[in-house]
């Protein structure tokens, strides 16, 4: 495919060469950087803040977030972190003052799911567990993906009062396998959804009525909306997480993010590579955001062990290049 978009990738100088598994990425008004981590040596928070260019200011959340998966950032400022395993959203100040709470904190619903196995879900259920990522409105509402332990897309109020919940686990229209990933257009409040583990964006309007489907995206983890731009991250089929293993051979779909035009569903542009540990490629793209000058922040969720990767189908390797978890495009036509 010929690229109607190209990007180029943009080095930033972080504090820390290695930043494993940085799960969510969001920016305030002020383009300041905010992304959630679980295992970041030399930072011990599990919310990390720096400024535009990658130098570390601060971090927040230690002994209230467990789990740190996505998070947003309002349009007033207020931080909104999702806790998988604690199954509910922390609202926080940029100062990392806690401010608020959705959901029970530590109280999973019950609707057969053993373990977080998304693959035991007996039904869903307009509690959360297990809750993946979170997008908000202009008006200050939010809608929750959910998630791991459920299949489910939440509306609250700005107040933490539940709107709405749709979806059910499933294959069909509407339904959910893994809802991992969410974004809403702000122009029209549409919503998009990562239904990950069946391999498509869905979109449903603001009420949850089904709009379109766009098959063939590899296991989305996250998704933006800009403009006329949709930009996707995908986790590709290389990799073993989630319970989720490809036979050999049947998968050769590499991470990346794509760029699809808002209106037609059209594909206008892939970044990265097969090579995944190059400058400008992902091994576990996962999170997804622009900054306030539309340049894109993708950050990634793979993991070290003793500096060695694990890869299937390819086997245990890492590349000899090696990036941070978190990388700087822009667009340049």
């Amino acid at each position: 495919m010929e690229n109607a978009l190209n990007f180029e990738y943009v080095p930033m100088d972080f504090t820390l060469r290695k930043m494993p598994d940085v799960a969510g990425v969001a920016v305030d008004s002020a383009d300041n950087i905010f992304f959630t981590t679980r295992i970041c040596p030399g930072f011990g928070t599990p919310v990390v803040v720096m400024d535009p260019d990658g130098k570390y200011l601060r971090g927040f959340g230690a002994g209230i977030v467990k789990n740190a998966h996505g998070l947003c950032i309002d349009n007033d400022d207020n931080v909104f972190v999702v806790d998988a395993n604690r199954n509910c959203i922390f609202k926080f100040s940029v100062d990392g003052e806690l401010l608020g709470t959705i959901g029970e904190p530590d109280r999973p619903c019950d609707n057969g799911c053993i373990n977080y196995d998304f693959r035991t879900i007996s039904f869903s259920s307009d509690n959360l567990n297990h809750p993946s990522k979170i997008d908000f409105t202009d008006d200050g509402g939010l809608y929750v993906a959910d998630g791991y332990g459920n299949a489910r897309v939440h509306h609250f109020a700005k107040d933490g009062t539940r709107i709405k919940s749709w979806g059910n686990p499933g294959d069909g229209p509407g339904e959910f396998n893994v809802v991992h990933g969410i974004g809403v257009d702000r122009q029209n409040n549409d919503v998009y959804v990562c239904d990950r583990e069946n391999e498509r964006v869905q979109i449903f309007d603001a009420d949850g009525n089904l709009k379109a489907i766009w098959d063939n995206i590899w296991r989305p983890t996250d998704v933006c909306i800009r403009g006329d731009y949709v930009y996707v991250a995908e986790l590709g089929e290389l990799f073993y997480i989630d319970n989720v293993l490809f036979e050999p051979g049947t998968r050769h779909h590499h991470s990346q993010c794509r760029v699809f035009d808002k209106h037609s569903g059209k594909e206008l542009a892939q970044i990265g590579t097969a090579d995944g540990g190059a400058k400008g490629s992902f091994w576990t793209a996962h999170g997804v955001c622009l900054t306030g000058k539309d340049e894109l922040l993708v950050s990634e969720v793979s993991i070290p062990y003793g500096d060695i990767w694990t890869a299937y189908p390819q086997g245990m390797g890492m590349s000899s290049k090696f990036h941070p978890c978190l990388q700087k495009f822009r667009q340049v036509n």
